[in-house]
């Protein structure tokens, strides 16, 4: 709001996407959901329903610290996060953090459940396939104060962050638009392998089926897990981890090359990377062994993209192993550098730094240093007598084993899938493990454009609730997302112009349909008892949009 110079007073009311946000969160049923699995907190001027929805609000369009979101929403009309001007005052940062206690408490637990049960029916998702990976949440600070489940430990950091503490976040995404329906917090030293069970015996209930199709990665792949889901009627592909025994012993067949191995090609995609590029060939071959010793179908794939990333992939640990043992041939004679055990203890480290072991040779020889030194002091004239001295040096010799090399090519693309789907083609199972990238995707969306960190806390409880709220988020996320592009599917809608700039677009995603409603609102201008109201302007962009998403558009007006 401000003044004129007349008097007059002019009001800005921003609406921005929150109406579309606010609209999705109600057909989640969510407020109702919060209040009555956690209660209303009745003794504040905001509920718990309220405080979380505007969190939620402020992941999806400008994450920001707890302190800053009372400021941040001031900025936004009220009615459009469902609350009113009075209750604006409220969001302190202490009220916020009350409720994410409220939500990682134990009366928290059934909210997850209650949510997906009424997105799985409001918005019809097919459940034949469920994908679960899991990500790392990394956290600055010391967190002495996390001794109870999830705990804030370190662990094997998939951020590359071994020097901080952390959280294990595990989410299952539905097949039908990589919809996140479950998720999990585990202390941050969990490794995958030992989550597998519990997740599928939470999804059973919530699926209310035995048959659907549980995909993970080489973690799922043990004895234990594997036989868990198959005992009860469940299905699975996952894939093979380099230690198991037939993984190893094909692998040392390919690299003989003796008897040789035919691939045949049995499915082949575009290139989504370069449109001129060459396509994606996927092949097989019934050379290595076809059960694994459990019993389990095994299919063996070759990628042809796969196998390129392998070869430039070795090529450049080898170039860097290179010139890391270069650099220590020219070093040899310093000091911790001076004996044969000093140089290959170095050699060895490097080498195993880039597991390039196989192929590169070291050894070291000895030369010898020639040096003539004139036996009378002062310039030396022709003839002056002089002295050779010989020294004997180490020498760092590289030899490339050219052999290991041809050898190591051999496997370039090659990974096994098993499955106990032994009515589904090769191509099947293929295509069902490729969707696995999109919940990679949803780790993405959190840690980029959502911004997942939050060192703004310091008790462990909040940090747990809070990821509940980004869990919610990305939800509503998949959401909106499924909901346009089936609509511009059905509709034969090949591109829309949300992309800065005006360009087209094929694949919306929710960031950008949300973007294009950052600046809508409406004013008010005031003077003495005279109201002129300037109404809110949809463009032709926003107005199929939210058609698209099945939002009313008197929720703008």
């Amino acid at each position: 709001m401000r003044k004129t110079s007349t008097g007059a007073t002019l009001r800005h009311h921003h609406l921005g996407p929150h109406p579309l946000i606010r609209h999705y969160l109600e057909r989640m049923n969510f407020p109702e959901i919060i209040r009555g699995c956690i209660g209303t907190g009745v003794a504040q001027s905001l509920d718990h329903a309220e405080v979380l929805a505007v969190l939620v609000h402020n992941v999806l369009v400008s994450r920001g610290p707890m302190y800053r979101i009372q400021d941040w929403a001031q900025r936004i009309e009220p009615n459009a996060l469902n609350l009113t001007a009075a209750q604006m005052p409220g969001l302190n940062d202490d009220r916020l953090v009350r409720s994410l206690e409220a939500l990682a408490s134990e009366r928290g637990r059934n909210v997850f459940f209650r949510l997906a049960l009424r997105v799985i029916k409001d918005f019809e998702l097919h459940l034949g396939r469920i994908h679960f990976d899991t990500t790392t949440v990394t956290l600055f600070g010391a967190y002495a104060a996390s001794r109870t489940e999830p705990r804030i430990t370190q662990g094997h950091n998939k951020d590359h962050r071994p020097d901080l503490k952390q959280l294990v976040f595990g989410l299952n995404v539905a097949a039908d638009g990589a919809v996140p329906l479950l998720h999990h917090i585990f202390s941050g030293n969990r490794t995958d392998d030992s989550v597998h069970i519990r997740n599928v015996n939470q999804l059973r209930p919530l699926l209310q089926r035995d048959d659907f199709i549980y995909v993970a990665d080489s973690k799922l792949c043990t004895r234990a897990n594997l036989s868990h889901v198959d005992g009860y009627g469940g299905q699975f592909v996952t894939v093979m981890p380099r230690s198991r025994k037939e993984d190893k012993q094909f692998r040392t067949q390919l690299r003989a090359a003796t008897p040789a191995v035919r691939w045949r090609k049995f499915h082949e995609i575009p290139n989504h990377r370069q449109q001129t590029g060459p396509p994606t060939v996927y092949s097989s071959t019934s050379a290595g062994p076809q059960q694994t010793a459990e019993g389990y179908r095994l299919i063996w794939v070759r990628s042809s993209q796969k196998a390129t990333l392998d070869h430039e992939s070795r090529l450049d640990r080898v170039r860097k192993a290179e010139l890391a043992l270069k650099a220590i041939g020219a070093r040899i004679g310093k000091p911790s550098l001076r004996t044969r055990s000093e140089i290959k203890a170095r050699t060895a480290k490097i080498l195993a730094k880039y597991h390039v072991t196989a192929f590169l040779e070291t050894s070291i020889t000895t030369f010898n240093e020639v040096e003539y030194r004139y036996l009378r002091p002062g310039r030396p004239k022709p003839g002056d007598p002089m002295r050779k001295i010989q020294r004997r040096k180490l020498q760092l010799v590289i030899t490339k084993n050219s052999a290991a090399l041809r050898a190591e090519a051999r496997v370039d693309g090659v990974f096994p899938l098993i499955t106990n789907l032994n009515d589904r083609s090769k191509r099947e199972i293929l295509e069902i493990y490729k969707y696995q990238p999109y919940i990679e995707k949803r780790f993405a969306l959190t840690k980029s454009e959502y911004g997942v960190a939050p060192v703004f806390l310091k008790k462990p409880t909040r940090v747990v609730g809070l990821l509940h709220v980004y869990f919610i988020a990305i939800m509503l996320s998949a959401l909106i997302k499924r909901q346009v592009r089936s609509a511009m599917k059905k509709r034969n809608i090949k591109k829309i112009a949300i992309l800065p700039e005006g360009r087209l677009t094929p694949t919306p995603t929710t960031p950008r349909i949300l973007e294009n409603f950052a600046d809508v609102a409406w004013d008010e201008y005031q003077e003495d008892d005279r109201v002129v109201t300037f109404p809110v302007s949809i463009n032709k962009t926003q107005a199929l949009l939210l058609q698209l998403a099945e939002v009313p558009v008197n929720l703008y007006h």
